[in-house]
């Protein structure tokens, strides 16, 4: 009986003061990848370049897009598609600043290597950290921002192989209002 009691006295209490906390929006964490990779071409030139510029709103679900109040990113890795008995060496960049520097075998990124987490061949930069944390908290008022992701580097042996690519892959999450 006194259970039946406090439970009308709570709904009645709601009612009256105006509550609306069932009608609210609540934010909810949107997990998304932002993935550069880029083909090291065959032959006897052992350095290797690209950019690839993405709109970030395309990579967030279509429910999400158009409440965005902040972003960040959980974690960037470097891997490496292909064979190849080598080191290689580079850096990845945040519309053109350096995010990160890498170095190693090619066999130790056939694992990612995780610039948040204990990997010795991967050493993060500040001024690229800034830029995409700045660009990933301007889709709150900018839904339409891009971010241009880039390597370069080399690798140690030439003849280089047929179907070599290197892959930046940066995990980012934005929280979106949904009613």
């Amino acid at each position: 009986m006194n259970t039946k009691i406090v439970l009308f006295f709570l709904f009645a209490v709601l009612a009256t003061t105006g509550s609306t906390c069932i009608n609210d929006g609540f934010q909810v964490a949107v997990n998304f990848p932002l993935t550069y990779c880029g083909n090291i071409i065959a032959g006897s030139n052992p350095a290797f370049s690209g950019s690839q510029t993405i709109k970030i709103s395309d990579q967030v679900g279509e429910a999400y897009r158009d409440n965005i109040k902040n972003g960040r990113y959980y974690d960037v890795r470097v891997r490496v598609n292909g064979p190849y008995a080598g080191s290689v060496s580079g850096s990845g960049y945040v519309n053109g600043l350096k995010l990160l520097d890498f170095s190693g075998q090619w066999s130790d990124f056939l694992t990612p290597q995780s610039l948040l987490g204990s990997s010795t061949h991967v050493t993060p930069q500040a001024a690229g950290s800034a830029e995409l944390l700045r660009v990933l908290n301007s889709l709150a008022t900018n839904p339409n921002a891009t971010i241009t992701l880039s390597a370069n580097g080399s690798v140690s042996q030439v003849p280089v192989p047929a179907g070599l690519s290197v892959c930046i892959d940066i995990y980012a999450q934005v929280d979106s209002e949904v009613q």
